[in-house]
């Protein structure tokens, strides 16, 4: 009768532990998603701006057509990056191809660009005389911290690279 009544024990320790884990991480991931979406880069600049719900819902459909814009760049310039260094896989490399290649690659970045500096010209023009000095500085600081020479090499490519003898 006694060890019945422990296994019973047991399982109701084991049960409400295993409850509580599960409540834990759910409170955990919930609270992630919700921390991501608050301190993404649009909701960034809304907040430092100080946009009112106009100027917000303009904000964010203006970013949603950028990203949208954005998107099909992003993947022409991975596959004229991929087409670039398809020619390494051949043993002569003519400089022409290689020339033509690189200034695609170039392209469709410029592409980009220019598409970023007019979504920002628009963004720019939502924002109140009291605003521009404001989002003047921070899209200045945020094409400092871009064009900022990375220190070191990520951690990901660092541990897959064999030791160096030194």
């Amino acid at each position: 009768m006694k060890n019945i009544l422990n296994n019973k024990i047991v399982s109701w320790l084991i049960a409400l532990l295993v409850v509580a884990n599960i409540t834990t991480l759910a409170f955990f991931w919930i609270g992630h998603f919700k921390n991501q979406r608050d301190n993404s880069p649009k909701e960034f600049l809304a907040k430092k701006l100080n946009f009112n719900e106009d100027q917000k819902t303009a904000y964010f459909e203006l970013a949603k057509e950028h990203n949208e814009a954005a998107k099909i760049i992003r993947e022409q310039v991975k596959i004229d990056k991929d087409n670039f260094f398809q020619l390494l896989k051949s043993d002569t490399i003519i400089d022409g191809a290689r020339n033509n290649a690189a200034a695609q690659v170039s392209t469709s970045i410029q592409s980009l660009d220019i598409l970023t500096f007019e979504h920002f010209k628009k963004v720019r023009t939502l924002c109140t005389s009291a605003q521009k000095p404001k989002f003047d500085e921070l899209i200045q600081k945020m094409v400092n911290s871009v064009n900022s020479p990375q220190r070191g090499i990520r951690p990901s490519i660092k541990e897959d690279m064999p030791p160096t003898g030194n």
